[in-house]
């Protein structure tokens, strides 16, 4: 039985994931790795999704990169 702590630390681990995939996204592609870059690339990998679950996690990852205080304050 999950809890909802359950519940938002696996989402919290799938958009430090998302977040790590678009770095090395843009490390492969030489590309720097900034807030302006990772929200971008945070776009792109939504707009080729067709999950609305994990086009929500990629919205809520490009949030953690431009309000990260926010973000914080929220996993707690």
């Amino acid at each position: 039985m999950s809890t909802d702590h359950d519940l938002l630390a696996s989402s919290d681990e799938e958009v430090c994931t998302i977040i790590g995939k678009a770095v090395v996204d843009l490390s492969i592609t030489g590309q720097p790795v900034n807030k302006a870059t990772l929200a971008l690339k945070l776009l792109a990998m939504a707009d080729q999704d067709s999950d609305e679950e994990r086009i929500l996690l990629y919205w809520i990852a490009r949030r953690a990169i431009n309000q990260p205080h926010r973000f914080a304050a929220a996993s707690y």
